[in-house]
């Protein structure tokens, strides 16, 4: 499938990302119940359960993603999300989708990283997905050295922006992203990487963990920052 032509990017590339990623799993979901910056605390979740704080849709075929909380000694809390590379049917990745509150405007970031995988290594962040179909996404690929903004449409994923950058297996990187109106600021690692324009999913959305193919991937410091009001515009 093709890029529709309201696609457009700034086109400048540099080797650094900043994440924020929402993600909406119906199209009526409302605005942001959030009035302050949240840190999602993962310490407050048993090691070998699946974190309570995120919703795990279905991934078809009767496969479930594998999304746990697992030890890992270099992450800030001395626990992480992981997501242990469940293979996918062709339009489903694995999300983990928060709970909390639904967003247009707002700045989010993750650090994350890849831990395994032969076909795939990585993740990133889905934002105002509206279905477990219908998305936005900021992704890192380690096997690839690649940031990617993408629209994910019935299942279909098409690359709005991507540039090179330095992005180590085994090793956390901060992804960051900041939605304002049709603008994607994207970010890795606190330097700014590109921005992004497209106005296909002009509703708030929820936010949520993905993943693709066989990657292992591990997740903490999610923090989730709405806009002030001034600067939402519907």
């Amino acid at each position: 499938m093709s890029l529709s032509s309201q696609f457009m990017w700034s086109g400048a590339r540099i080797s650094c990302v900043f994440l924020t990623v929402v993600c909406v799993t119906c199209p009526e979901l409302g605005a942001s119940a959030l009035d302050a910056a949240t840190n999602i605390d993962i310490g407050t979740n048993e090691i070998g359960a699946s974190p309570a704080e995120f919703e795990l849709p279905p991934l078809g075929n009767g496969k479930q993603g594998l999304w746990t909380v697992v030890r890992d000694a270099t992450a800030k809390a001395g626990l992480a999300i992981e997501q242990a590379g469940v293979q996918t049917t062709e339009d489903r990745f694995p999300l983990a989708i928060w709970k909390t509150a639904s967003l247009k405007n707002a700045e989010i970031s993750v650090r994350l990283k890849a831990v395994g995988g032969k076909s795939d290594q990585g993740g990133g962040v889905a934002v105002r997905l509206r279905t477990p179909e219908n998305y936005y996404l900021v992704q890192l690929d380690a096997l690839r050295d690649r940031v990617l903004f993408s629209l994910v449409s019935n299942g279909a994923s098409e690359e709005i922006a991507g540039v090179d950058a330095d992005i180590a297996s085994h090793t956390w990187h901060t992804l960051a992203v900041r939605t304002k109106d049709d603008e994607f600021v994207v970010s890795l690692d606190g330097i700014w990487m590109f921005t992004a324009f497209d106005k296909t999913l002009s509703q708030a959305g929820r936010i949520a963990l993905w993943t693709e193919g066989d990657s292992l991937t591990r997740f903490d410091s999610i923090t989730i920052t709405p806009l002030p009001a001034s600067e939402e515009r519907y």
